[in-house]
């Protein structure tokens, strides 16, 4: 029986998925586009570039985990090695040295850090295969460790929105003491989590080649059909997040208010994952998973047309009917995440009693390495279709030509709205017998 503050120093390990994931895509890239000069199209292509290389290394990490234990078990000493990988690369991407550095640098900077995310990632989710063995302790476990994702995504967020709101800084300030609170805190979260968390004891049977391993996992009808669902979720979620600074600094024009409304649609997503999680123990994760996917796609569709049709001729009411946009749809944000891993934690468990061998880890790296492919393209797709069809130009803002913010505030919307429909339709041919 593995004890509650066991699971939670387990769940705390997801800190990396935090400084790794939306502070990137909201803060870094923007930063390294517009403030350091690299612009738009350079920093999406290199972006795109550096996940597409960083996905080749899934199958061989997968792989590596579930056959290479050590005497500390089967996950600790791969965590504790993804560490000095993680911290090296917030040097690198959040305390810049060079104001003037070129695409190498940011490349190699990138890949560092996801090439760090990918081995403790997959390792912590192969982890919680034997940290929750029974169907609802996967939901509740998997949904605690989005909780802390989201907590400290709105905690690396919230830095920002303080040092804007009580020193005024520029944002390379802002950036510094995103990187200095990742560089203090995850040595203290790692090193807990190795002494604290049991971990399985078990030798691992010999594993396959992992393009073999992965040959097999083509055929699981609802792996791919859980794959393909996680692939739409991040690309809505990445396509959002790359834009959303842009959006409400210059469409919505609430730029003092920028760092504080992303802060609330985290925080909304805190809320709503409770109501996700007790949904999913009522009825089935695939079920809940469905629900909170139309959920997201209509609320974001009703907002849509409040800001078209009322807000932005109204802009005395524009705070207060973002606010409550940001909230409605915020609460759904994260529901959808951990439902889809915790249904890849039910197929590993039925995958092991099918052949006989815990090959958790090598279907983690099958389900996260397409998940790479939609969060490389995500982040990049509305920056590469900005540049490409427009001559939108962050150093302008509200003054870019009015075909430019209509071509931004149309891609922040309609790519999630789109992407978590198709979600939806997806999900609801997944069968399962618990």
């Amino acid at each position: 029986m593995v004890s509650r503050s066991s699971k939670v120093f387990y769940a705390l390990l997801n800190f990396s998925g935090a400084a790794a994931a939306m502070p990137i895509v909201v803060y870094v890239l923007p930063y390294f586009a517009t403030n350091l000069g690299m612009g738009l199209t350079t920093v999406g292509s290199i972006f795109v570039l550096g996940r597409v290389m960083d996905i080749f290394t899934d199958p061989i990490m997968g792989t590596l985990i579930d056959r290479y234990p050590s005497r500390w078990g089967k996950h600790k000493h791969w965590i504790a090695l993804s560490l000095p990988v993680l911290m090296l690369s917030t040097v690198l991407l959040y305390l810049p040295i060079n104001t003037n550095p070129s695409g190498w640098y940011f490349f190699f900077s990138l890949f560092l850090l996801y090439s760090g995310f990918t081995l403790s990632g997959i390792t912590q989710l192969s982890w919680s295969v034997f940290l929750a063995p029974s169907y609802d302790d996967k939901t509740n476990l998997l949904t605690l460790r989005e909780a802390v994702n989201v907590f400290f995504s709105l905690l690396v967020l919230a830095i920002p929105a303080f040092v804007e709101l009580y020193f005024n800084a520029p944002i390379e300030t802002k950036i510094l003491a995103i990187g200095v609170f990742v560089l203090v805190l995850l040595p203290v979260i790692v090193s807990t989590a190795l002494f604290k968390v049991p971990d399985s004891k078990e030798i691992s049977a010999e594993v396959l080649h992992p393009f073999k391993v992965f040959k097999t996992f083509f055929y699981n009808r609802n792996l791919k059909i859980v794959v393909s669902a996680g692939v739409l979720v991040v690309l809505a979620q990445g396509a959002q997040g790359a834009t959303a600074l842009f959006v409400i600094d210059y469409v919505l024009n609430l730029p003092e208010y920028s760092a504080r409304m992303i802060l609330l649609y985290f925080f909304s997503s805190i809320c709503g994952l409770q109501i996700w999680r007790k949904l999913a123990l009522k009825r089935s994760k695939h079920e809940a998973a469905f629900i909170c996917a139309v959920y997201v796609a209509t609320m974001s569709f009703i907002a849509y047309l409040g800001w078209e049709y009322y807000l932005i001729d109204n802009p005395q009411y524009m705070l207060i009917g973002s606010s409550i946009a940001f909230v409605s749809i915020g609460i759904a944000y994260a529901g959808v995440n951990p439902l889809i891993v915790a249904m890849v934690a039910d197929l590993a468990k039925q995958d092991n009693e099918l052949y006989g061998q815990d090959r958790s880890a090598s279907m983690y790296s099958f389900f996260t390495l397409f998940l790479k492919f939609g969060n490389a393209f995500a982040a990049s797709i509305p920056y590469l279709i900005l540049g490409l069809f427009s001559v939108f130009e962050p150093s302008l803002g509200i003054n870019n030509t009015s075909e430019s913010l209509d071509l931004l505030w149309n891609l922040y919307i309609f790519i999630p709205i789109l992407c978590y429909i198709l979600a939806a339709l997806i999900i609801k041919q997944y069968k399962y017998n618990v």
